[in-house]
């Protein structure tokens, strides 16, 4: 089983650095209006997409992975949210231009093959003065082995610095283009697969909330517990957290359509 299959497996709603919380605390800076069209990218298994839907938005919500699409169409069923899921590539999205008020991505550009083709493509589907939100994992030191390791790990074909990613949103035409760093509140982690790591900002292991991470709407495939690859990956994720935990940080990449 390859990342995306076994996140997919354990059901997880927040693969992604800074975990729930971290989301929590972004989505209030950010505010959401009642009515705002909302394209979540990349939705996993919907956690983001029913609480932006529960403060009012409107939302569609795409993934690649139909196993992911299906855990969360059950999430929102539970909570009886109306989302839109559709399956699609974020280098292709299958949705009109000039849609959306904003695209939220958490931990998802990082795995595309040409990150600006997926900023295109963000742009194309945002309204005029839309905003894009991407959370992601970023490099902060140079590490031989770092980029290598993770691509083994994670499937990732890349790892940019903080100023690579914002050159790369400025060149698929975004504007305006900034970071947003987690308070304290919101430093769960900076994996781009699991909130309770190492913080590098710390220097140490963080203080993890567990309270903010149970997701009582969580789909697990109890056989995958089971699964000698899935143990192997989060003991492998583990010592990669330790072993690089002053080369990596994280943050939210913000900009708009002009």
């Amino acid at each position: 089983m390859n990342y995306h299959e076994i996140i997919a497996a354990v059901g997880e709603g927040s693969a992604h650095p800074g975990g729930y919380q971290g989301t929590v605390d972004f989505i209030r800076f950010a505010g959401i209006t009642p009515g705002l069209r909302v394209l979540e990218v990349g939705c996993g298994t919907g956690r983001t997409a029913c609480l932006l839907t529960q403060l009012g938005a409107h939302v569609t919500a795409m993934d690649h992975s139909v196993v992911m699409l299906e855990k969360a169409e059950r999430r929102a069923q539970l909570q009886q949210l109306q989302i839109e899921w559709i399956q699609g590539d974020i280098t292709a999205i299958p949705l009109r231009s000039d849609t959306y008020d904003a695209v939220i991505a958490e931990s998802v550009t990082v795995f595309a093959a040409d990150p600006v083709k997926a900023f295109r493509e963000y742009h194309r589907v945002l309204r005029k003065d839309g905003q894009v939100w991407d959370r992601e994992l970023f490099r902060t030191l140079p590490h031989p082995a770092l980029e290598r390791e993770m691509r083994e790990l994670y499937g990732n074909p890349h790892l940019p610095d903080a100023a690579a990613w914002m050159r790369m949103m400025q060149e698929a035409g975004f504007r305006n283009v900034r970071q947003w760093e987690p308070g304290a509140a919101a430093e769960e982690g900076v994996s781009p697969n699991a909130s309770k790591d190492t913080n590098p900002r710390q220097g140490g292991a963080s203080s993890f909330d567990w309270q903010n991470a149970w997701d009582p709407h969580r789909i697990l495939d109890l056989e995958a517990l089971q699964d000698p690859a899935v143990r192997t990956f989060f003991k492998e994720n583990e010592a990669f957290l330790q072993r690089y935990r002053a080369h990596l940080d994280y943050g939210v990449f913000m900009a708009e359509k002009r």
